[in-house]
């Protein structure tokens, strides 16, 4: 379980480097559709939204080098289950602090660094390690869990700035619909909507890139 979740991260955020890797200088500027929780503030651009995903990445490492011997308090549906209102103002600010003044080129560099980074750390990490995880200690196993759900969702925000058709893997929708369906069950009960029986549909849904009239949605800011 453990090595096919780091591969599916692998592969997601290759799938993403290659997008960024081509990018022109105004596609790197490119607003994403992401709405912040103050309607005020700018939307992020392309190039702090990979500021955000390079944070989210670094969260592997943070977990790592916390290492304890606490038991494990959340799975992967518990992380998420913070409402968007208390986590997005510090997920908005944490992507400016990461892209910091870079340029295109340094944060593409950047990323491509942390995420290579990121996949060899757990590969070579026990998947039953438990460490910090913002909102309580977590398995590393786990942990990347989550970490695949950031690459899908946020992947989708990418090619949405871009015009482009989404790139996640089937493993990667997989898991992330998968990670939906148990948080839709704790936050509000039932299942999801019968017209949202595909996968990659629920999780556009779910995450709130595509509307729905289920009042139950989004599920993810």
């Amino acid at each position: 379980m453990a090595d096919s979740t780091v591969r599916t991260l692998s592969e997601e955020l290759n799938s993403l480097e290659r997008i960024l890797a081509g990018l022109s200088s105004e596609e790197w500027a490119a607003s994403t559709r992401l709405i912040p929780v103050d309607e005020d503030l700018p939307h992020w651009t392309i190039l702090e939204l990979a500021g955000h995903l390079e944070f989210a990445m670094n969260m592997v490492d943070t977990l790592i080098d916390g290492e304890s011997d606490e038991e494990p308090q959340l799975d992967p549906a518990g992380f998420f289950l913070v409402r968007r209102s208390e986590v997005a103002p510090i997920a908005y600010q944490h992507a400016y602090q990461t892209v910091g003044g870079r340029s295109a080129d340094q944060m593409r560099e950047s990323f491509s660094a942390t995420c290579s980074a990121t996949v060899k750390r757990a590969e070579a990490t026990s998947p039953d390690l438990v460490g910090p995880a913002l909102f309580g200690p977590m398995r590393l196993d786990d942990f990347l869990v989550t970490r695949v759900v950031e690459a899908v969702v946020h992947g989708l925000d990418l090619t949405q700035a871009l015009d482009r058709e989404p790139v996640a893997t089937s493993a990667g929708i997989e898991a992330a619909a998968a990670v939906l369906d148990e948080l839709l069950v704790r936050r509000a009960a039932g299942q999801r909507p019968a017209d949202l029986s595909d996968d990659w549909k629920w999780v556009e849904a779910a995450a709130g890139r595509v509307p729905h009239g289920d009042q139950r949605l989004p599920l993810l800011g």
